[in-house]
């Protein structure tokens, strides 16, 4: 009988989703209530949760029409994560909440967690 020995690669990044309310309603009942994170998924390299948080910025309406543009080398697109809808030029005051999608190292969290204790 033939054993799959292949090991699967450790991840040690993740893309996170983070929204949080827009500074305007900073004050309103219910503010801090407002504030998730979500992780999106977990990467053996950097430059794969990069390409992932690339692709979910990409696809989400919030970034369509001024962050999303592939072709364009100097644009926000390929300056790499974080990417953050305050970042929109044109819409950012339009939104009730902002959206940042960003690339972290797991590898760092576990250590920063170990440290605390």
């Amino acid at each position: 009988m033939a054993h799959n020995n292949s090991i699967k690669p450790a991840m040690k990044w993740r893309v996170v989703m983070s929204n949080y309310p827009h500074e305007r309603l900073e004050g309103r009942p219910g503010y801090w209530e407002y504030f998730e994170r979500n992780i999106l998924g977990e990467y053996a390299t950097e430059e794969e949760a990069i390409e992932a948080a690339k692709e979910k910025m990409a696809h989400m309406g919030q970034f369509q029409g001024w962050a999303d543009d592939v072709d364009d080398e100097d644009g926000y697109y390929h300056g790499g994560p974080p990417y953050s809808t305050a970042d929109d030029p044109d819409g950012a005051m339009c939104e009730d909440e902002h959206t940042i999608i960003d690339v972290e190292e797991i590898q760092e969290e576990k250590k920063s967690a170990a440290k605390e204790e």
